[in-house]
């Protein structure tokens, strides 16, 4: 138990390290900002405590805020994000299934790629609507708003297929 914390908090300072060091000084362009340093929320057991969840999430967000300087966007992002999880999880997943098949976390092959995108995609664009609608902060700005929340949350989604796809890898 103490190995698999330990190996989801170095994945998550190293999701963090990549975020900051790599994904935010790459001009994607304007209206493009992902943030895929929230996959490791996603990867999360479905058996870990709510409190942990939301716990770890607003740890890694004020983590992004403080070398970012962001003010404590990225942590109510994150603590929507999370919240938003742990709801889907007990809502909406079958979690008993899930585990009783062998998985720790949603999987593409649980159900089917498309279930997996659209669960991955609307707790995404929820963190980047957030993220943004505190980033502007005005309601003159509601399209450009969707707009970045929208394309963000395209690139995000790719950018965690891509990160998966190289750990699967490995």
């Amino acid at each position: 138990m103490a190995v698999e914390l330990i190996k989801y908090i170095v994945g998550a300072f190293f999701l963090l390290f990549f975020q900051y060091f790599l994904i935010q000084e790459i001009n994607f362009g304007t209206w493009i900002k992902p943030m895929p340093y929230i996959f490791f929320l996603f990867i999360l057991p479905l058996t870990t405590n709510r409190f942990a969840v939301l716990i770890s999430a607003f740890f890694a967000g004020l983590l992004l805020d403080l070398v970012s300087a962001t003010g404590g966007m990225h942590s109510a992002a994150c603590l929507t994000l999370a919240f938003t999880k742990v709801m889907a999880d007990e809502n909406i997943l079958n979690k008993d299934a899930i585990l009783l098949q062998g998985y720790k976390y949603l999987e593409p092959r649980y159900k089917s790629f498309n279930y997996y995108i659209y669960y991955i995609f609307t707790l995404t664009f929820i963190h980047h609507l957030v993220y943004f609608s505190l980033d502007y902060f005005r309601f003159s700005a509601f399209f450009l708003i969707i707009t970045v929340a929208l394309l963000s949350a395209v690139f995000t989604v790719g950018f965690i297929l891509l990160i998966r796809l190289l750990l699967r890898q490995s």
